[in-house]
């Protein structure tokens, strides 16, 4: 029996015509340094079209219309096979439909130029971000044009927006030189908000405490769905990264400059900061500092869930300084007696804490996959600096005064590399795509997941700089509301 050949006109119209190639996106251009908030916003929305249409983790729309489309050339291949082949004919018809989806998601996906494009304009949305963070525009006012930039000040940014050709290792020897002369705190106005409740009283800083992140994971997945005569598997995405062997003297080390800059910067202002020791040995404590923080061969980490992400810190603080006990709820009550105390001596204390990452990640979320072609997710260089989530910056002992970050602090420049090192996709395993055609039999939509595992490589010279830039503008924050408040 000669089975009649399989209609190809479903491929045919999904595969489009071909393209003239794009011209590239520089990652810096020539009408930069006039580009206002508003402009940044538009065409990092532009960006983002681009950034998906080359994601293979995000399929478009148009793929998952050459689903529908490999749908229907299988069933038009299912009826013409079936009037000659009965039942033989059925299920080759079935194994020909889910092959022909297949193969058209597959030639629907971004190609080569679409990828080249996407990473392109990566790298464009990320020196767009450090421009807006400069400008200091702001997503609650999108009339805000943004603060002018000098051409001084441009020119630094667009120097400092590509990462050294040679990145020297995060180390004790490499961070040095950015520990001399003063720290230039970066331009942010309003970046803390609250009250911390220390008018007319005496109080010191009971903790200066940095989270450094070191690693992390970014999320997004869509559920399996199902409409009359189509059915659509779930899909996740999932990106692992992590900061190989940190050198914590290092990091040390730019925390024991930040502390310096903090206690300068009060001094300077006139803010009296009692010493920590001599008030504990006096009045006690409401909360006690017994916790170490990370030591040379001691790690000490702390992690937060966000749902979609996760981010793992280092907890730090200046030499010799212990930390707070925390437990679900924070630092709880503390000590109820001691409070009361504390209150009658008009006393007040203060725990600081900063986080500083290293991540720009981005997700898709989770939704259903009748209504999203796919999962998608990415994971950057990025430095922020940013509150413990969940936390306040600042809070008090006492009076349960705070001070919270107004908004991520987005830290401009380049600093570190974010390199692929393994992973796991469904869609390149042969044996599961095999299971998937089977599958396809029995009416199971195929399921799509990919796992990347990056590494981060940071610069030394460049994190410490940048570190010490988003610490050295939160303690100026810090110190100018401790100094209205008094």
């Amino acid at each position: 029996m000669r089975f009649p050949r399989i209609p190809i006109l479903a491929l045919t119209l999904a595969a489009g015509w071909p393209c003239a190639q794009a011209q590239s996106i520089a990652r810096v251009q020539p009408t930069d340094a006039q580009l206002d908030c508003a402009g940044i916003a538009a065409e990092r929305k532009t960006l983002a079209d681009t950034i998906a249409a080359g994601d293979p983790n995000a399929p478009s729309l148009a793929r998952t219309a050459a689903g529908g489309a490999a749908n229907m050339g299988g069933q038009v291949a299912g009826a013409v096979i079936a009037q000659g082949g009965g039942l033989f004919g059925s299920l080759v018809s079935k194994v020909a439909g889910a092959v022909a989806k297949q193969q058209v998601e597959e030639r629907m996906g971004p190609d080569a130029e679409a990828q080249k494009r996407a990473a392109e304009a990566r790298e464009r949305t990320g020196f767009l971000d450090t421009l807006a963070a400069a400008r200091q525009c702001r997503s609650d006012d999108p009339s805000f044009a943004g603060n002018p930039l000098s051409p001084e000040a441009f020119g630094k940014l667009a120097d400092g927006s590509a990462a050294p050709a040679v990145l020297a290792p995060l180390s004790a020897a490499a961070v040095s030189p950015a520990l001399d002369g003063a720290l230039s705190p970066l331009p942010a106005t309003g970046l803390l908000e609250g009250n911390l409740e220390t008018a007319g009283r005496p109080f010191h800083v009971s903790e200066f405490r940095v989270l450094f992140e070191v690693g992390g994971t970014v999320s997004a997945n869509t559920r399996a769905g199902h409409l009359p005569g189509v059915n659509y598997g779930a899909t996740r995405s999932t990106i692992r990264y992590e900061v190989a062997n940190p050198d914590i003297a290092a990091l040390q080390a730019i925390v024991d400059r930040a502390w310096r800059d903090f206690n300068e910067r009060a001094a300077a202002a006139g803010v009296k900061l009692d010493d920590p020791v001599a008030v504990a040995a006096q009045h006690g404590e409401v909360y006690p500092a017994t916790e170490p923080a990370s030591a040379p061969g001691a790690p000490v980490y702390a992690e937060i869930n966000l749902g979609h992400v996760k981010r793992k810190y280092l907890v730090l603080a200046p030499t010799g300084m212990k930390l707070h006990s925390r437990g679900l709820a924070g630092l709880g009550a503390g000590d109820i007696g001691k409070r009361i105390e504390w209150t009658r001596a008009n006393r007040e204390a203060i725990a600081v804490g900063i986080a500083l990452n290293v991540a720009s990640l981005e997700t898709s979320g989770s939704g259903s996959s009748i209504l999203r072609s796919g999962s998608s997710t990415r994971a950057g260089e990025g430095m922020t600096l940013a509150a413990p989530a969940g936390a306040a910056v600042a809070n008090g002992h006492v009076r349960a005064g705070m001070l919270r970050l107004a908004k991520e602090l987005p830290i401009p420049g380049a600093f570190a590399r974010f390199r692929e090192t393994g992973g796991y996709d469904t869609q390149k395993d042969a044996a599961v795509r095999s299971v998937q055609i089977l599958g396809a039999l029995a009416g199971v939509a195929p399921n799509a997941s990919k796992t990347v595992e990056m590494a981060v490589d940071l610069d030394g010279p460049a994190t410490a700089r940048m570190a010490l830039a988003g610490l050295a503008t939160f303690n100026e924050g810090l110190v100018g509301m401790l100094k209205a408040g008094q």
